[in-house]
Formats: C-alpha cells, sequence, structure tokens
C-alpha cells in the first residue's frame, strides 16, 4: 500500500469563492443537461495511489471548518459537517457544491457509490459528513476539491440528527409520518427507489405506531429487493410481522431476498411459512418451487438437474435473415445470468494447500470428464465489451459490499490480494482488519483492496465457450466475472480441471483421473509456451513462480538450452507465418523447410527433462504442418504430424501411425502431466480424416468418440463437433 499522506500541509494560500465556484458550477450543469444520456464512466483506483478508508464513526473525530483542509492531505482524526447547496454533477462520480456552518463553499466529489444509494447523485440541501477527507488538487494553482474515493467515508445524515451544527439545520422537510409515507409512494411511482427508501424512513422514524409501521416495512422491503439490496429487504420484511395470517406477505419478501441472496435453504424456509399461511398463492408456489430446484441442483449437480444444452438454447435468440441479402439466420447472445444453483460441496473441499496458501482437493474419487463443480457467479456484470468490462465488475463489487456485507464481504474480503507480508512481493495489500464492519450504519468499504481482490481473482468469461471455439466468434468478447469457489483453486499449468462457461456459470471437469485427497489444479491463464516467459505473467499477475510438474521440470534444464529453443522457436515462426495454412497451397518446399527445423526445435528438448511432459513450443510448427499436409491430401503425414500434437500436450501416444492404439484410452493414460485444450480435439478431428481417407474406419471412429469426450471437457457438457468449423 502507498504510504498513507497524512501529515499536515499547508491549507491553500487562495481559493475560489462561493459565488465562483456556483457559477462555474452552473456551467458545468447546464453541459451535462445538452448531453442527458451520456454513459456514466467508473473511476477505478489507481493502486500506487491506494490510502485506507476511515474505520472510525463521525461522532469520534474531530469537526473543522472547510477553511482548515491542507493541500493533499489525509485529515485524520478530522471529520467535516457540510450541506450540499447545488445540484450534482454526475460523471465518475458526484460532484457539489457544498458549504460549512461558517459559510465556507468548497467542491465536494463523491465516487464508487452504488446507484442504490442517494449520495450517487447527493441531492441538493441534505447534509453529510465526510470521515478523515482527503483534499486533493485538481491541477491548476487554487483548483482542489474533497475527494470522497471509500463509499463508507460519506454519510448522510437525517434532518434531525444532533451532531448537524444549527446553522446547517433545515429540520424535516416534511412533518408527518404520513406525509413521508406519501412521498415516498410518489418516489416509488416515479422509479426514484433510493428516494423512496430515504421517504420510507423517515416516514418510521417519525411513527411509533406498529399498525402504521407494517406496512410502511413491507413497502420499503419491496423497494429494497428492486434494488437489489437483499440484506435491508430480508430486515424490512421480517419487521413488517404482526402476528396475523397476513404475514404471509412478509415470509414472501423475505424467501425473494434470502434467494437473492442466494441462500436457497434459508429461502426455502421463508417460503414455506408463506406457502402455509397462503396455501394457494401462484406466485409463492412458483418462488417455492423455484427454490426447490435450486436445492436439488446444490444437492445432486448431475446434468440431468442442470439441462446444459436447454440453457445454452435459453442465452440466444435465432433471428431470421433481415433482408434478401442475408441468406443465413443471424444468432445474438442474450441475457447471460441463468436461474441456477451451485453445485460445490459433494465433490470438493477447501483446505491448506502445499503450494500457495489454500487450495480446493478432491473430496472423492473422479474419473476424467466428470463434473467437478458447478458454479453460479457471485459477481458478473452483463458486460462483454473488453474496454468496459473490468471496470463493470470492479462497481459491482463496491456495490454488492455495500448493499449486502451480510452475505458477501466475508467471503470475499477474504480473498487473495497480494503476496504475503515479507514475501517478496511489492504487491501487498495490507488491511485494518476491520473492512466489511458496519460503521455508521454502513459496511466499511475499502476499494483499492477491492480492485486487487478483483485484479487477482476474477476470470475472463465468453458467454458460452461452445460458442467461443466456432472460427467466427468475435474476438476479444469477455466479461469479467468472480466465482468464489473457483477461485480458491490453485493454478498449474498442466491441470487436472478444466473450466468452461455458460452465461455466468462456471462449469469445471477432470480432464485426467483424480483420487480422494488430491489438490485440484486449473490454468489461472493460457500457458506460454516459454517457461520463463509464463512465469514472468505469474509473477506479475499474482506473485508466485509456477511450481507444476511442466515447471519444476523445464528448470532442469540449462540456460544454453533455453536459448537455443528460443532462437529456433522464432525461426519457425517467421517462417510459417510467412505463408497460412488453407489460405494457399503450402509449397513443398517450405513445409520441408519448416519441418527441418521443427526437427531442431525437438533436438533442443532434452528427453531426460521431457520424458512424459508436455514440449509446448514444437505445438504451433506441428500444427502448421498438420494443416499444411492436410491442403495436399497427405494423410499418412496428417498422422504423423496430428499424433506429435498429441504427444506434445503430454499425451501418450505412438510414435509411429500405423500403430494399433485406442484414443479413447488416452485422457486416463498419460499421466499427471498433459494438458488439454480444443487444440487437442482439433487433432484428434483431423486424425480421424486421415485414418478414414486410409482406409482405416475403426480407428477413424475411435478419434471422433475420443475428440468428443475432449470436447465435453473443454465446453463443459455433451456438444456437436461441427461448432468447431462454423
Amino acid at each position: 500500500m502507498a504510504a498513507t499522506k497524512d501529515a499536515v500541509a499547508a491549507v491553500p494560500a487562495s481559493r475560489p469563492s462561493k459565488e465562483k465556484l456556483v457559477k462555474t458550477h452552473q456551467a458545468h450543469l447546464k453541459k451535462q443537461a445538452s448531453s442527458p444520456n451520456a454513459p456514466r464512466p467508473v473511476k477505478q483506483p489507481i493502486l500506487s495511489d491506494a490510502y485506507p478508508p476511515s474505520t472510525k464513526s463521525i461522532r469520534e473525530l474531530e469537526i473543522i471548518p472547510l477553511c482548515e483542509l491542507g493541500a493533499e492531505t489525509h485529515h485524520r482524526g478530522k471529520g467535516i459537517i457540510v450541506r450540499v447547496i447545488s445540484a450534482p454533477f454526475v460523471g465518475a462520480g458526484a460532484v457539489s457544491i457544498v458549504e460549512d456552518e461558517f459559510g465556507n463553499a468548497d467542491k465536494l466529489a463523491i465516487y464508487n457509490q452504488p446507484d442504490s444509494s442517494i449520495l450517487s447523485g447527493a441531492p441538493e440541501g441534505c447534509v453529510v459528513a465526510v470521515k478523515e477527507p482527503y483534499y486533493k488538487n485538481n491541477g491548476a494553482e487554487d483548483d482542489f476539491m474533497i475527494c470522497v474515493d471509500h463509499p463508507s467515508d460519506v454519510i448522510l445524515l437525517r434532518f434531525t440528527d444532533p451532531i448537524i451544527p444549527e446553522a446547517l439545520r433545515l429540520g424535516p422537510l416534511l412533518k408527518t409520518a404520513e406525509e413521508w409515507k406519501i412521498a415516498g409512494d410518489r418516489a416509488f411511482i416515479e422509479k426514484d427507489f433510493p428516494t423512496a427508501v430515504f421517504c420510507y424512513t423517515e416516514a418510521l422514524e417519525a411513527s411509533e405506531d406498529p399498525a402504521f409501521q407494517a406496512p410502511i416495512y413491507t413497502k420499503r422491503a419491496g423497494t429494497n429487493l428492486i434494488l437489489g439490496r437483499y440484506d435491508a429487504a430480508k430486515a424490512d420484511a421480517l419487521a413488517s410481522r404482526t402476528g396475523g395470517p397476513q404475514d404471509w406477505k412478509a415470509y414472501y419478501n423475505a424467501g425473494r431476498a434470502a434467494y437473492g441472496l442466494c441462500d436457497y435453504g434459508e429461502s426455502n424456509t421463508y417460503l414455506s411459512a408463506a406457502l402455509k399461511l397462503n396455501p394457494s398463492n401462484a406466485s409463492i408456489q412458483r418462488e417455492h418451487a423455484r427454490c426447490q430446484a435450486r436445492l436439488r441442483e446444490e444437492a445432486n449437480g448431475d446434468e440431468t438437474e442442470y439441462d446444459f444444452a436447454g440453457l445454452l438454447a435459453s442465452l440466444v435468440v435465432v433471428a431470421g435473415p433481415q433482408s434478401q441479402s442475408q441468406s443465413q439466420s443471424q444468432t445474438t447472445a442474450v441475457a447471460v445470468h441463468l436461474d441456477r444453483g451451485s453445485f460445490l460441496r459433494k465433490n470438493t473441499r477447501v483446505a491448506e494447500s502445499a503450494h500457495h496458501g489454500r487450495g480446493l482437493f478432491a473430496a472423492r474419487d473422479m474419473k476424467a470428464g466428470e463434473l467437478v463443480f458447478v458454479e453460479k457467479a457471485t459477481l458478473m456484470p452483463n458486460q462483454y465489451d473488453p474496454a468496459r468490462a473490468s471496470a463493470a465488475l470492479y462497481a459491482l463489487m463496491v456495490r454488492q459490499l455495500c448493499d449486502n456485507p451480510s452475505s458477501l464481504s466475508g467471503p470475499v474480503l477474504d480473498l487473495y490480494a497480494g503476496g504475503g507480508a515479507g514475501g517478496g512481493d511489492d504487491r501487498y495489500y495490507e488491511r485494518s482488519g476491520k473492512e466489511g464492519t458496519i460503521v455508521d450504519g454502513v459496511p466499511v468499504v475499502d476499494v483499492f483492496l477491492v480492485e486487487r481482490i478483483r485484479t487477482t481473482n476474477c476470470f475472463s468469461a465468453p458467454r458460452a465457450t461452445v460458442l467461443d471455439t466456432a472460427p467466427s466468434a468475435p474476438e476479444g468478447q469477455q466479461a469479467k466475472g468472480l466465482w468464489l469457489h473457483a477461485s480458491r483453486m490453485n493454478h498449474s499449468c498442466v491441470p487436472n480441471t478444466m473450466r468452461s462457461f455458460l452465461g455466468d456459470l462456471l462449469i469445471s471437469r477432470a480432464t485426467r483421473d483424480i483420487t480422494e485427497g488430491e489438490e485440484l489444479f486449473q490454468q489461472y491463464i493460457p500457458v506460454k509456451p516459454l517457461p520463463d516467459v509464463r512465469n514472468e505473467k505469474f509473477k506479475e499477475g499474482w506473485g508466485f513462480e509456477c511450481d507444476c510438474v511442466l515447471c519444476v521440470g523445464e528448470r532442469r534444464s540449462p540456460e544454453a538450452m533455453l536459448a537455443k529453443r528460443k532462437e529456433v522457436l522464432a525461426a519457425v515462426e517467421k517462417l510459417c507465418n510467412k505463408k497460412l495454412p488453407r489460405r494457399e497451397l503450402i509449397p513443398e518446399a517450405t513445409i520441408r523447410n519448416v519441418d527441418r527445423l521443427m526437427k531442431q526445435l525437438e533436438d533442443a528438448h532434452e528427453p531426460e527433462v521431457y520424458d512424459g511432459l508436455p514440449r509446448l513450443t514444437l505445438i504451433y510448427p506441428c500444427n502448421w504442418l498438420v494443416a499444411a499436409h492436410r491442403g495436399r491430401k497427405n494423410y499418412a503425414k496428417v498422422v504423423k504430424y496430428a499424433l506429435k500434437v498429441l504427444r506434445n500436450f503430454g499425451f501418450r501416444v505412438p510414435d509411429d501411425g500405423s500403430a494399433v492404439w485406442d484414443p479413447r484410452d488416452m485422457y486416463t493414460k498419460s499421466g499427471n502431466a498433459s494438458l488439454m485444450t480444443v487444440h487437442v480435439v482439433a487433432a484428434l478431428r483431423n486424425l480421424a480424416e486421415a485414418y478414414k481417407a486410409l482406409g482405416y474406419d475403426e480407428m477413424a471412429g475411435k478419434c471422433i468418440e475420443a475428440a468428443e469426450f475432449g470436447y465435453l471437457m473443454v465446453t463443459g457438457f455433451q456438444n456437436d463437433l461441427a461448432t468447431l468449423d462454423k
């Protein structure tokens, strides 16, 4: 963490007057009004500028006037109380003009507030407290603002709060509980849900009549459900109970809130209570049946429960030709948040790992291809624009940590956020230990910690892995998501599981036989062929050097041999890239030159090091030669080099293409260092085609079966191999 800027700094010699601040702000508001539908950007934190959030109550801090704020200072132990005197300029944050009890004015920029919060666009007239404010220079000599990065560092004060100075007191805008209720109803009708929650809260505070309060709690529960504030919705729903038969609505809302938190056991309890009070209600019946389905998925997790093919069909809508010039139907992906539960408990458990901290371990024996777990994303925005996906996930994480701390703060904030202290990792992020605790009615949220957790634990996910394997799939269209269970799994370059995606479901399958107690591994990112290059990625991203069997084995190879492999690989890639198969018929002379270089590259892999290990640098030239010989219909050579592709991924296959072998056994008889990818599936398909052309129909059939089984592991469920040609 960067050093905290808490040293006393000089108060700026000059600052704009209140009149000038308001005039300049009004000009910005006028410009904003001309572009009302402009997208709202997200201010992602710069980790080198990290500073911790306040963990103190505003009532523990010394309240100071705005004129005492020092430039570029975090005012530890201090706080300010100000009234908003302008409409907010809403961009990456909400910028408003504020004044204190002495008439001093300044700019207040509030960032990272969830849309469910009224402070995401602090309305004129509200009074806020800023804890341990950061007074930031914006570049110009007299241009400063109070910058609030952590959402828990600013508190919306109720109008009657005794901490508000007398000069800032307006008194309540409305006098009676009934007036506040009517205002809340009006805001709800206008779909201003944060304001509706605020008004219902004031109505509850203004009345002590349980008969009046109960329906207000119900209204606020329903509004919080719309906002996705499930913690608050559940509390309000339970508070609305009166002990009578109408309590079915309280249990119904509490059940929906628990469902939103993915606590299906608790949801089932509440919905069952609602159903008992109102057994003929169709809405309760529907929600109860939905909850029961999630519980079955959590318990069983089999193919029947999930119906992966049906879920894939629900992800896409097929539209007919849009014009006469479009002869084929077009497929457009739609909503990706699937209403399914997570199957986690039966096959896996979390325990301390000998590799890196905690890891996932097999709770029973599993066969190659078997479902290890299925996990619904804890958090995943439906944003597939690569320029916005990371920011969207960060914003969603902050929002959910603010809105639903009971279920998310512990598991999310407990995730890895950098190397341990003293571990030689300069990315280590120091925690206060109070993250997620409730102070002044809101959970403490450290946005810099959230960003560190995001960068070290999120996955990139296509809409569906099976669609992403098609050559026609658009490149780079990946969402970012957080899957808590999967993030516990450590990395290996030659893992024993493979993940795939279907909407916001992560599907993990065993790529070889796994024994009970064995640690489960996955690839964090696709591995680079050269060990030093790929390990540099692991150091940059996660602060570790991989100790998988492949990396440990390759470290036995002398530096001179590594340099030789780099040299030859560069030469063969340069030659191969000049002429790409399938675009043209490759001349025999070029094929011979590539073959010659590939043999040199093979000779640069020492048998004593690479016996039983993948030879990743050889995969590209082997695949090139398969395609080149396939283009010339030289099927004997296709068999030869397709077998080499499989060998170079670490699978045990014969060197002689005429040897009798069963490709269906390669997943279970290749040891613990094979690497499963879609390229293995493609190699098996090429083998099948070549064997069939050579008259070996039985071998061709076995290769297709092996390819289909491999495609199951790659895509997560049984799919048509023809997708690879689309």
